[in-house]
């Protein structure tokens, strides 16, 4: 962050600065010493010249005061006690400057001021110069934090990309998730033909068919019951049950030479008829019904158990066996329904859905250019003449 780089920035601008004032104060203070070292020095060689030529004018410190002492002395040992107090404060000053040099080496530590020790040759156990004669200064710590502090950024940035992208996907798949739901809701709550449907076969094809997406077991006994309303001559197949090896294991062929189960009934064109059939393997005995009224029955020998896994309003039959017109209302028992259950069904006092094949719109799908339309046989059927 720009605030950590700042903070670093100033304080490693501030230590730099430190270490030249402390530097400085060291030069001045060995200029200093130097410069008292001279005195003294100059101190005892007029001693020594005094020894030599008494008359030779000296002057020394003593205090805050210059003593002078003119060609008229004429004891030296007035000399002798003012240089040795000269030496005195020297002594006491260079101790003084001694303890203030340790003073600093000690806050600073001794990389920063043992300057002559960082030299290719010198023998400093604690302090190694690079090969190429130096150490690395503040300019080149700072360097080093400033590529520390964009590495840290840059990944930094690279984790928070990350974290958004898989935050996105994230929001985008509970999106998903709640469109979905919302979807299956609505369509579970409100069917999209409220008012029923029927599926519309406008003409005789191999391909027009519906399909009921429901897996059906082995059955002993069974009732299929629908409503329709045929165009042409009544000839067709409302409805086939079909399994692997045997596409047309349960058909309803009305008008057929050859059905399976001859079934007098006579369909009026472009009219709702309501037709059920059942059977039971028990005795082979089938039923056909109209309008609620049983019509034909008998015992069909060639009929046997339904095998399990088939479905239910498939197409692919023949094209001369195909139904044209509408249908609706189809529902699959497993069992045999009583008279009366099929007359409230004709009769439109019962809406009960077969317990194997019920007539819903999410059940029933359409192929090959069949439709769905919204339409109620029942309501339908009661503006016209009732079979």
């Amino acid at each position: 962050p720009e605030e950590d780089w700042s903070f670093l920035r100033t304080t490693a601008e501030d230590l730099r600065q430190m270490v030249v004032q402390q530097n400085d104060q060291i030069l001045m203070d060995q200029r200093t010493i130097r410069e008292l070292t001279g005195k003294l020095n100059e101190c005892e060689s007029g001693l020594e010249d005094e020894r030599n030529v008494p008359e030779r004018s000296i002057g020394v410190w003593s205090g805050n005061r210059r003593v002078m002492a003119g060609d008229d002395v004429s004891s030296s040992a007035a000399a002798q006690l003012q240089t040795a107090r000269a030496v005195e404060e020297l002594a006491r000053a260079i101790m003084d400057l001694k303890d203030r040099i340790e003073k600093l080496e000690a806050e600073i530590g001794p990389a920063a001021l043992n300057l002559s020790d960082l030299s290719p040759g010198s023998n400093n156990p604690g302090l190694k110069a690079p090969p190429g004669g130096r150490l690395p200064g503040v300019e080149d710590l700072e360097g080093e934090l400033e590529r520390k502090i964009k590495l840290l950024e840059k990944e930094r940035q690279t984790m928070r990309t990350e974290t958004e992208g898989q935050q996105e996907k994230l929001n985008q798949g509970i999106d998903t998730a709640d469109a979905r739901v919302q979807e299956l809701e609505t369509t579970l709550t409100e069917p999209s033909f409220p008012e029923g449907f029927v599926l519309s076969f406008p003409m005789r094809t191999n391909y027009m068919y519906g399909l009921v997406r429901k897996e059906i077991s082995e059955m002993y006994a069974f009732t299929a019951c629908v409503w329709l309303k045929v165009r042409e001559g009544g000839i067709g197949t409302p409805f086939s049950y079909s399994v692997p090896g045997q596409p047309n294991e349960l058909v309803l062929l009305q008008g057929v030479h050859n059905p399976v189960a001859q079934l007098p009934l006579m369909l009026t064109q472009d009219t709702w008829q309501h037709i059920c059939v059942s059977w039971t393997l028990r005795d082979g005995v089938w039923k056909a019904y109209q309008g609620g009224k049983m019509k034909a029955g008998g015992g069909a020998s060639c009929l046997a158990s339904n095998q399990p896994g088939g479905d239910t309003l498939g197409g692919h039959f023949d094209a001369s066996q195909a139904l044209v017109g509408d249908l609706s209302q189809f529902n699959l028992w497993d069992r045999v329904l009583k008279p009366a259950e099929v007359l409230a069904l004709s009769e439109c006092s019962s809406s009960a859905l077969g317990n194997i094949a019920p007539w819903t719109d999410l059940d029933v799908d359409v192929y090959g250019g069949a439709t769905k339309e919204s339409l109620d046989p029942c309501h339908a059927q009661s503006s016209g003449p009732k079979q």
